[in-house]
């Protein structure tokens, strides 16, 4: 395509992003179908050309950026808890599938080094497909979800690999397999553990939230291009440094760069997201032009809803069988109680979406391997399979699964019993903070007043003071909030919240410190008058 249509193109399918949500409630369809049924129509207009998605921009660009925000706002203690279950779903499942699927390619004609390249592009589960289509689901199995999806990329690229070698002639031995995919995830973690340390050095003396912002692009990039320097996961290097940053940056950085580096990357990963949705969609001309079309191509389609059936099959004999095995195994009451219904389990099967990644692996395929236009047109027709069946119905499965709405309801109580927490904090600290300060006790009384009830502090009060006794107030409650979560006592995904709702409290406050005041009816009101929502403190 010509610079003009490309820079067109992008216009249009950022175009069709912003649109996505408006155009969902219409149809009453997930986002990520909608964007996928968009690119494959704008594929057919002539103007749009055969779009080509480069394997690398995938690969090196777009996926960093999605795995970095999905990792960095991923719970640690969530996916610790249920690192079993997420590790049996991102290595063993991921093995087992890419096997079921090369057998069944092999089957249908496909070299056993191609059907191996096909179990091992179609293997792993979608991290921006769990992110779009996960929403609606209770926390655990979101966290499980997210959890596989931010790793069994790394696992399916290692296969990838073995099998594009093993295709090409070389010698590969199930030793070097394991040794292999053992370096893959040993590999990213050091470079992922490296990337973070240095990265928290710069946070630690630096404050400018522009500075913070462009530290944080810099990090997934770093990770994953060091580590496929080395011949490591740049998947896992990216997860682990993420995960790495992600608590220490709530400690060291201030709620202004807090604030407006979560808001860069929450947009920057929907666009990329939604983006990725419509450019998969787009490959429909291209792909189908490559296999030939007419009986050709009917052939494929047919084929690859078969791959699709049985790759979703697998998934869920998978989820409902080794949950007993694992019971068999482990009768500890902590295990007991992670177990989950087998409709749960379904959920989490029908869950499981291909996407993106699936189809940059296709494209990174040499074309010196044998049956590659076939594997392509397979791989397409698998991922829109996932979006259009599994995605457009899983809002019916959830509901036929009739999941309890424990998790958010423990979730909110937990929720609730930390911040009551740190109003006793903030209650306690109230008095020393004044001293400290040279507030007086009358308006000490006055703030404590207005806390409780909601009672009007009067104009004789000077509302500077009131203002640096809330701006302290709030650091005893963000060291308070970080004695909770060290000591276990809350989890991440709690503590995000809190903390947000601190930083913007604290913003808030400063905005009306720059602000004039002007006395209105026996108060101060101090412009500009923003109540995104009410302190905290």
């Amino acid at each position: 395509m010509r610079p003009v249509e490309t820079n067109a193109l992008l216009v249009v399918i950022v175009g069709l992003v912003a649109l996505a949500p408006a155009l969902s409630r219409t149809v009453r369809l997930p986002p990520p179908t909608v964007l996928f049924l968009l690119g494959c129509l704008l594929a057919v207009v002539p103007a749009s050309g055969e779009v080509v998605v480069e394997p690398d921009l995938v690969l090196l660009v777009l996926l960093p950026v999605i795995l970095h925000w999905e990792a960095y706002t991923t719970s640690v203690q969530h996916a610790w808890r249920y690192r079993r279950a997420i590790f049996l779903a991102a290595v063993p499942l991921v093995i087992a599938t890419a096997a079921v699927i090369a057998v069944i390619g092999h089957a249908l004609g496909l070299p056993w080094a191609t059907a191996w390249v096909l179990g091992a592009v179609l293997a792993p589960t979608d991290a921006s497909a769990v992110a779009a289509y996960g929403r609606a689901l209770p926390p655990r199995i979101m966290t499980m979800l997210r959890g596989e999806s931010l790793v069994n990329d790394g696992t399916a690229l290692v296969l990838l690999a073995i099998a594009v070698a093993a295709a090409a002639g070389e010698r590969v031995t199930a030793l070097s397999a394991v040794g292999d995919l053992a370096w893959s995830y040993a590999g990213g973690i050091a470079v992922g553990v490296v990337v973070a340390w240095l990265a928290l050095i710069v946070l630690r003396r630096v404050q400018d939230p522009l500075v913070l912002g462009a530290v944080s692009v810099v990090e997934p990039f770093a990770a994953s291009v060091l580590a496929e320097a080395v011949h490591a996961s740049g998947v896992v290097a990216v997860v682990v440094c993420a995960l790495g940053v992600s608590r220490q940056t709530r400690r060291l950085v201030g709620a202004r760069g807090r604030l407006q580096v979560g808001a860069f990357w929450e947009i920057t990963t929907w666009l990329v997201n939604g983006g990725l949705f419509v450019l998969v969609g787009l490959e429909a001309r291209a792909l189908f032009t490559e296999a030939g079309g007419g009986s050709e191509a009917l052939r494929l389609v047919g084929e690859g809803v078969l791959l699709a059936l049985v790759t979703l099959g697998t998934r869920l004999l998978w989820m409902l069988v080794t949950p007993h095995v694992v019971r068999a195994l482990d009768r500890r009451p902590a295990q007991r109680a992670l177990r989950v219904g087998w409709r749960t389990r379904v959920v989490s099967s029908w869950s499981g979406m291909r996407g993106a990644i699936s189809l940059a692996a296709a494209l990174s395929i040499p074309l010196s391997v044998s049956g590659r236009e076939d594997v392509l047109v397979l791989t397409f027709v698998v991922i829109g399979f996932t979006l259009l069946v599994q995605g457009a119905t899983l809002p019916a499965v959830i509901r036929w699964a009739r999941i309890p709405a424990l998790d958010a309801a423990e979730e909110e109580n937990a929720f609730e019993r930390a911040y009551a927490r740190l109003s006793e904090v903030a209650n306690s600290g109230l008095d020393g903070a004044a001293v400290r300060l040279g507030v007086a006790a009358e308006t000490v009384q006055a703030l404590r007043d207005h806390v409780t009830d909601g009672t009007p502090v009067a104009a004789h009060h000077d509302p500077g003071s009131i203002r640096a006794l809330r701006l302290e107030l709030l650091v005893l409650k963000r060291q308070a909030l970080a004695d909770l979560v060290a000591q276990g006592l809350l989890e991440d995904s709690q503590m995000w919240r809190l903390q947000e709702r601190f930083d913007r409290t604290e913003m808030q406050l400063l905005a009306e410190d720059e602000a004039p005041v002007v006395r209105d009816g026996g108060r101060y009101l101090h412009a500009p008058q923003r109540r995104e929502e009410p302190a905290v403190d």
